[in-house]
């Protein structure tokens, strides 16, 4: 009988319990879409203004530079001050800087929908790729800390999905918005479409996510940044301005970044001496895996960010295609990417680094065969043309994902964490890089710079020009990767 009502007592409790487990597991899975969110828009936007430079270039009046500042200066933005951003999270409660960061992400994007002129959009585009970096941070600290277990491994499997999905559907949202036109606003709508996804994630964020902070303390370096900006800028300054500033001047200013750098590698070993974590740990330098893996990750993203800018370029300018049709040429390009992404960590556990090699391998000779075909007679056949660079987005996929891990995995534990940051900022400054550098070849035949009448022959030499270029840079990755084990 006493067994009868303790059952009769609690039984009625369990209810309330289980419904709290259920509230809390829906607050968590709203939680991880609203990080999902962050990692979505910031790939995106890396993505989807691509198809819109030749938009730009018409409606601004925009030259070569400032083209390749569009592109580069979010990367520039981001790279340089992702380790920051990660720091701030630690110190100031991930959920604070990521919805921060959301909503300055945002107010960005309207900027550079808004703005009048190149430099204003190419000054909107590096605010941008720094206020990204307070982004994705977050996402990666607040999975890794508010997870375990399997719920941790499928949060971070859906983030790789995402994130690939935004890589897939960049370039077509980008053909939709630019060739419908709406309001007549055109290219200005690839930016202005993240203001409703921002606010929402904004307004979700602050219901569904949790606050976290590091365990010890954390110091920021912003003399580093500083120095660190100032390098990196002479240094894409003196490659973006080669045509207007003459090979004299432009190299002057690129080598003004020599004595920048050094300045930051000396101030980054005090740093670090005094038990702060740098941003580029200078003691990494002395492990051959980092260097040749650094190396190898900044010559890759290189080669895929300049591949992508080049081949919209050609498209459009070469080809004369619309920004939707060029869209959708992309989309099966990124679809296969987003796949062979997918089923690269399968392989790899398989067969090891020899599935980077042989991509890098077969990267290298799809660039040939790419500017082989580009060099026969009369204009390029798409139909020859389109299955290597299937081919060569494969490649991309199976390299790309594990390419990261590999380098990591081939370092001491005791370095491992330091090395995430720095392996990720020379991740973006290899996009950056790329496409300062193959902007001298691709806008080359552009007579002063004037690339909105760039005329098809001299589009469809100019991407001739970026394959070779790109074609070098993949037999760089492949010698590098001969030697990472």
């Amino acid at each position: 009988m006493a067994s009868s009502e303790t059952c009769a007592i609690e039984a009625p409790s369990a209810v309330p319990q289980r419904a709290v487990a259920e509230t809390a597991m829906r607050r968590r899975r709203f939680g991880l879409y609203v990080l999902l969110t962050g990692s979505f828009m910031t790939v995106l936007d890396a993505m989807i203004v691509q198809l819109a430079l030749p938009s730009i270039a018409r409606d601004l009046g925009a030259g070569s530079a400032a083209l390749e500042l569009v592109i580069a200066g979010y990367s520039m933005g981001y790279g340089v001050l992702l380790v920051t951003g990660g720091r701030l999270g630690d110190m100031f409660g991930r959920k604070r800087v990521y919805l921060i960061g959301m909503a300055a992400f945002t107010l960005a994007s309207i900027l550079c929908g808004l703005a009048p002129n190149a430099t204003m959009l190419v000054a909107a585009r590096v605010l941008q790729g720094a206020t990204a970096s307070l982004v994705l941070p977050q996402v990666l600290a607040a999975i890794r800390v508010g997870y375990d277990g399997d719920e941790r491994r499928r949060a971070f499997g859906l983030m790789g999905l995402v994130m690939g999905a935004a890589s897939a559907l960049g370039q077509l949202a980008g053909g939709v918005l630019i060739s419908g036109d709406v309001f007549g606003l055109g290219w200005r709508l690839v930016f202005l479409v993240n203001l409703p996804i921002g606010i929402l994630a904004v307004l979700a964020g602050l219901r569904f996510l949790d606050e976290s902070k590091a365990p010890h303390s954390a110091k920021l370096d912003p003399f580093g940044i500083l120095l660190f900006s100032a390098g990196l800028a002479c240094l894409l300054g003196g490659l973006v301005g080669l045509h207007h500033l003459g090979l004299v001047k432009a190299g002057v200013l690129a080598l003004f970044s020599v004595p920048f750098f050094l300045w930051f590698g000396r101030h980054e070993v005090r740093f670090e001496e005094r038990g702060a974590m740098p941003l580029l740990s200078i003691r990494l330098l002395k492990l051959p895996a980092f260097v040749v893996g650094a190396l190898a990750v900044m010559i890759f993203y290189a080669s895929c960010s300049s591949y992508y800018v080049s081949f919209a370029v050609f498209l459009q300018f070469g080809l004369g295609l619309s920004p939707l049709q060029s869209g959708l040429l992309f989309t099966p390009i990124a679809g296969v990417f987003a796949a062979a992404s997918i089923l690269a960590p399968r392989l790899i556990g398989r067969y090891g680094t020899l599935v980077l090699r042989v991509s890098a391998l077969i990267y290298a000779i799809g660039y040939a065969v790419v500017w082989i075909t580009l060099r026969g007679e009369g204009a390029p056949d798409l139909v020859i043309l389109m299955p290597t660079m299937l081919v060569v987005a494969t490649v991309q996929g199976f390299i790309m994902t594990p390419l990261l891990n590999v380098v990591l995995g081939a370092l001491p534990e005791s370095h491992a964490g330091m090395a995430g940051g720095s392996i990720a900022t020379m991740q973006q400054v290899g996009n950056a890089l790329g496409i300062a550098v193959i902007g001298l070849v691709l806008f080359a035949a552009a007579s002063n710079g004037a690339v909105g009448t760039l005329h098809p022959n001299e589009a469809v030499q100019g991407f001739t020009n970026a394959v070779l270029v790109e074609f070098l840079a993949a037999v760089g990755v492949y010698a590098l990767l001969r030697r990472l084990r």
